[in-house]
């Protein structure tokens, strides 16, 4: 971590000043080319969209927080959250992103500018209208933010879903509304908290808004402007012009592998060559399998939720994560396996399932009674077994998070000391509550445009107390979690916002820290499954919730959207996907007969399931069972070496400060493995291939061509693929079946265990 410099004056344009700084070396991570690329091509985006012209002060004039806004982010919120929560419960769930949003609210946003009055009202002395005039950049993005709540469905529907039907007593909508909203608003004070650490330096780059950005300017492009004509250069209009050509190739085309020919989304070459193989479909498949020598023509699985845009993830970052999956996936997994560790050779080579001994599937509720571990029960049953490589996948969990501390200490340590010290120290608790203010673009003197309210401390403060206070309350009442143990989980979440932030910033990817809360939990209360997943909510997705603000936070810096603004939209947006989301599931789930059972097909709750499974591990068998006094002891070795891993690459760097050492991100690189099993093994290569090309090669080659259109590309491309999802789901998978040999399964054998197949 170079200086840690927080700004306090910006020019006319944000993301240029975030540019300027960065290039000159004076922030975090400032040796990483690829980001420093990455901040420039927005801010060049920024003096380009506006031709010369005054159209970017229009954006910045306008108002924000508009009936407009309310309006449509509301219904937006509405919508997705109704659709998403609906599909969560098939067993092929769907989930309708952010870029529909981004899509759709621009005409919507436009048409009301045009039919809607503009007479000014007077309520209760504050003074409003239905039309302040054209529907700008600023409406465009609270709007997107608004509805970015409901993309999600809280962790508190499987709490919900799991207590109903296999755990118990059930919660009610009124326990639910308590917990849900608990749970996904405390993390908010968080955000304001670490602002200053997060978002203010402008090395804190958060990759994936940048793609954001020149959609949302990509698409104001298109409205009309005051003079009544576009008024952008020629640049505008190719960017426009890729967009849309993009767009529209992405959405023609996954109608192939998404529909007509799946096999594109996985080509298990090694399979093809040997599909009667048992060798060639574990290593070969990208499912079941560990991906080697398959490829994709699928974007969705290069570019999805696992992984994100290749186009919008540093190189340098990507180059981490498959340095890690290489180690991790292709020769620890299959050496490890082949010599038949912990007798890994019985059991299917990647997978998530539990087994007993003798290598059959786990039954769970021969060792449950009442929702609880019952003894007797399980020593008769036997203990639980796990494949290879998901114990692997623990293992390096483990040493991931003590990594991810020594690594924070190590290099940025120092910074943040000396910006805590420069912060607080002396300081009354008024000025304290200051720091919590988010200054959005910092105020030149002398430039109005950046002259924006910040939010005030107390406003985090408020939200900070009433969610505590709803938690406590929530946990005592329904028996969740004890009120101790609420407070630890949100300590634990305060204390690795930070450290995990740091390393999302400037790399695209949060590392998955949910099993440190489960390990915990599991010790402190073994036997409560409820507890367990109760811990873990407010313990992991406390944080989450924390980062996806300051995400949002860093979007609205580069997009100068008011962060009042912005905190009420996002606070709201909450707000309503939370009770629509409950409003649905209990719908469901009074009204599908069969519902979570195989008999109530396609409502089989996968996702609910698979939740169940996690609580299963860690609240009824718990890691002492497991780890500790089980078959697998020796995995806590990886907490102490997580400590010690960074140790020599850190004095590496610092004894030869411009080489590639420089590059090494060690909780970067174990990211990844958090996501597996589960995650698809194939998609990753494929992802830092692309990665390789667009944001190296094309780069270093091509810099003038990356620097106008990467981002433009990468939001095309996700959007093309998020309509085309939704349109061919509706209007084919679910009507037009198709059965040939571009649809089948072309790994017949690759969940079988090598133990099945000797001679």
């Amino acid at each position: 971590m170079e200086e840690l410099k927080i700004r306090e004056t910006t020019e006319k344009h944000g993301a240029q000043v975030e540019a300027d700084n960065l290039l000159a070396g004076d922030t975090i991570q400032a040796d990483h080319d690829d980001l420093q690329a990455m901040v420039k091509s927005v801010a060049d985006s920024s003096s380009s969209t506006s031709g010369g012209s005054d159209d970017d002060d229009d954006d910045n004039e306008g108002p924000a927080l508009t009936f407009r806004v309310l309006v449509l982010g509301t219904v937006f919120s509405i919508a997705l959250a109704f659709v998403n929560m609906y599909y969560w419960f098939r067993s092929n769930p769907i989930s309708v992103g952010i870029a529909v949003v981004q899509l759709l609210s621009l005409p919507a946003g436009w048409t009301m500018s045009r039919v809607l009055p503009t007479r000014t009202f007077n309520t209760l002395g504050f003074r409003w209208t239905m039309n302040p005039g054209r529907f700008n950049m600023k409406e465009h993005v609270l709007i997107s933010v608004f509805a970015n709540a409901s993309t999600g469905t809280a962790y508190a529907l499987d709490i919900v879903v799991v207590r109903r039907f296999w755990i118990g007593p059930p919660l009610s909508f009124g326990a639910g509304v308590v917990v849900a909203l608990t749970s996904q608003l405390v993390g908010y004070s968080f955000s304001g908290l670490f602002h200053r650490f997060l978002v203010e330096p402008d090395a804190m780059v958060w990759p994936s808004t940048l793609a954001s950005v020149m959609l949302f300017r990509a698409l104001q492009s298109m409205v009309p402007r005051t003079q009544g004509a576009h008024t952008a250069g020629r640049l505008k209009t190719s960017r426009l012009r890729v967009f849309w050509i993009a767009f529209a190739a992405s959405f023609a085309w996954y109608f192939v592998p998404g529909w007509a020919f799946p096999t594109l989304t996985m080509l298990p070459i090694l399979c093809f060559a040997a599909p009667k193989n048992i060798y060639a479909n574990q290593l070969g498949d990208g499912y079941s399998g560990l991906g080697m020598l398959a490829l994709t023509l699928d974007w969705s699985t290069i570019s999805n939720a696992y992984t994100g845009s290749p186009l919008a993830t540093p190189w340098f970052a990507a180059c981490n994560l498959l340095v890690g999956f290489v180690v991790v996936m292709w020769i620890i997994t299959p050496a490890a396996y082949y010599a038949n560790a912990w007798g890994a050779q019985e059991l299917p080579i990647y997978t998530s399932d539990l087994f007993t001994t003798d290598g059959s599937a786990y039954n769970v509720s021969r060792v449950l009674s009442n929702g609880r571990l019952d003894d007797a029960a399980y020593r008769e049953y036997g203990p639980m077994r796990m494949s290879f490589q998901f114990l692997a996948m623990y293992g390096f969990c483990f040493m991931g998070i003590t990594c991810l501390v020594s690594h924070v200490a190590l290099y940025h340590g120092a910074d943040i000391w000396r910006i805590v010290r420069q912060s607080v120290g002396g300081l009354r608790l008024r000025q304290r509550l200051r720091l919590w203010q988010w200054r959005g673009e910092s105020a030149a003197e002398g430039n109005s445009d950046a002259k924006q309210a910040a939010v005030p401390g107390l406003w985090y403060a408020c939200v900070f107390v009433a969610t505590v206070a709803m938690g406590v309350a929530a946990c005592q009442a329904f028996d969740l979690l004890p009120w101790y143990g609420f407070l630890l989980a949100i300590g634990m979440a305060c204390v690795l916002t930070l450290p995990v932030g740091l390393v999302e910033a400037v790399s695209n990817f949060q590392y998955a820290l949910g099993v440190v809360t489960e390990l915990v939990a599991g010790y402190l209360w073994p036997g409560q499954p409820t507890y367990n997943a109760s811990f873990k909510m407010f313990g992991y997705i406390t944080m989450r919730q924390a980062l996806t603000l300051t995400r949002d936070q860093k979007l609205g810096r580069y997009l100068r959207v008011p962060p009042r603004d912005l905190f009420v939209c996002q606070v709201l947006g909450t707000l309503v996907a939370v009770f629509v989301q409950l409003g649905t599931a209990f719908w469901l789930m009074d009204t599908v007969a069969g519902i979570c059972t195989d008999a109530g097909f396609p409502f089989t709750c996968r996702q609910a399931r698979l939740f169940y499974s996690t609580m299963v591990i860690w609240g009824v068998i718990g890691p002492q069972r497991q780890f500790a006094d089980g078959r697998y002891p020796g995995l806590y070795w990886m907490f102490l070496a997580g400590v010690f891993l960074p140790l020599p690459f850190w004095l590496l760097r610092r004894r030869f400060p411009r080489s590639v050492w420089r590059l090494v991100n060690l909780p970067v690189a174990l990211t990844y493995i958090g996501y597996m099993p589960n995650a698809p093994t194939h998609d990753f290569v494929m992802f830092a291939a692309f990665c390789f090309v667009f944001n190296y090669l094309l780069l270093k080659h091509r810099s003038s061509w990356w620097r106008s259109y990467n981002f433009t590309l990468s939001a095309a491309l996700d959007s093309g693929l998020a309509v085309s999802g939704i349109v061919g789901y509706f209007a084919l998978q679910t009507t037009v079946p198709l059965d040939w040999w571009g649809t089948r399964n072309h790994c017949p054998i690759s969940k079988d265990p090598l133990s099945a197949h000797r001679t």
